[in-house]
């Protein structure tokens, strides 16, 4: 086999000049790269610590504002949104009483120890492994409460914000990329060496693949086939098969960051981007559509009384019913916790309830494994071109709030 390498090599002019060019190519680019790859780590680690640097300002209003009134549900729902940021993983709470003390994800213990929280805040075993996972730097930000009633800010206590050093080397690869595509671009002049040997046959091959690639659709790629008379492996069908893998993987990573992880449905990112687009549809065509938000009634007394499998298992179900009882072009999709919402493509007010209210039958009658009868409230508003986006969800989310305190089980309009 060696021998068959070698062979093959003496007598492929092409194979010793790309041999040749690309030896002293390798060795400039390592150094170079190692050189950039370096200035990359350090000043995307300084930009990932000026990053959560700024996450107070967006949450810690509700921070003290739960901590304050002890409501410790909306801390955790507030922590479980901080988890959830790319560059977030872990949050300690310590209050000063610490009767709100909460932690999720990867923390620092009382003896600096690395210790794994889960999203209900009990301790658990390590899920994330890689190179940089147990390299922890955090962010400390004091909780301090100032209301009318006082001249002065009370302390509350404190939340230490927690990153790592694999979420840095994570975005450090796509610098890599860059500077794997600036070296791509700076050697195309040597290829114009070996052209008029590759031409023949290579040059037909790689042209289609470079065609078919540049035609891809980048929100939506798919795998491409060549048109190859060779029946023997070789380089290409190689290159053409891990390029298809590559595609697949891909669109499989794209899927699970707009998807639920437990429902399967749309996740609230996805659902914030349909939500635009219906928005500047409706005013493209000056067509109206509705929103629905409904949630689970009493959901925390399911979860306190069977268990947060149990609890899972409901979500899952319900968000079966959902999407087998909505129209295809319906958008579905977990809004959080225990909500759900429905985008109506160009229906109006009356057919939104309507929908609601048979969706709302449905899950009256259904008999949940383990559980029983459950019931949901309904909350229904309609864009129709005179109000911004947030204002329409405001409207449903109060309609939500309406049909639970009118008693539960119920569609409210706003």
């Amino acid at each position: 086999m060696i021998s068959t390498l070698l062979k093959n090599f003496r007598h492929s002019i092409a194979l010793h000049l790309l041999t040749t060019i690309f030896s002293v190519y390798f060795l400039v680019a390592v150094v170079v790269t190692v050189v950039q790859l370096y200035k990359e780590y350090e000043d995307t680690k300084t930009k990932f610590y000026n990053e959560i640097q700024t996450l107070p300002a967006t949450f810690n209003r509700g921070i003290v504002d739960s901590v304050w009134t002890y409501n410790k549900e909306l801390l955790h729902s507030i922590l479980l949104g901080m988890h959830n940021l790319p560059i977030v993983v872990g949050i300690k709470v310590e209050s000063n009483d610490h009767k709100m003390d909460l932690r999720i994800g990867t923390v620092l213990n009382e003896k600096d120890e690395i210790a794994y929280y889960d999203s209900s805040g009990k301790i658990t075993q390590q899920q994330e492994f890689g190179f940089g996972t147990d390299t922890l730097f955090k962010y400390e930000f004091p909780i301090d409460y100032q209301g009318e009633a006082f001249d002065h800010k009370v302390p509350l206590g404190q939340v230490t914000v927690y990153s790592n050093n694999q979420l840095v080397f994570d975005r450090v690869k796509y610098g890599f990329i860059l500077i794997l595509i600036n070296s791509i671009i700076k050697t195309i002049a040597l290829w114009f060496i070996t052209y008029f040997f590759i031409k023949k046959y290579l040059g037909r091959p790689l042209e289609e693949f470079t065609t078919k690639i540049r035609n891809q659709d980048v929100q939506s790629p798919q795998t491409i086939d060549l048109n190859i008379h060779w029946t023997d492996t070789n380089e290409l069908l190689i290159l053409k098969d891990s390029y298809n893998q590559m595609i697949q993987r891909l669109n499989k990573h794209k899927l699970l960051s707009i998807t639920d992880k437990l429902t399967g449905l749309f996740n609230r990112l996805k659902l914030d981007e349909a939500l635009n687009d219906e928005f500047n549809r409706s005013n493209r065509f000056k067509r109206s559509f509705g929103i629905i938000i409904l949630g689970i009634d009493h959901f925390k007394r399911v979860n306190d009384t069977y268990g947060h499998q149990v609890g899972d298992q409901v979500l899952i179900q319900f968000a079966k019913i959902l999407k087998e009882n909505i129209r295809k072009v319906d958008t579905l999709g977990r809004w959080g916790g225990e909500e759900f919402m429905i985008i109506c493509s160009e229906t109006d007010l009356k057919g939104t309830i309507k929908l609601a209210q048979s969706l709302r039958e449905i899950i009256r009658k259904y008999d949940f494994p383990g559980v029983g009868n459950l019931s949901a409230s309904f909350g229904v508003s309609i864009y129709s071109g005179d109000e911004n986006i947030d204002s329409v969800i405001a409207h449903a989310d109060n309609a939500l709030y309406k049909a639970k305190s009118n008693g539960r089980n119920r569609v409210e309009s706003e």
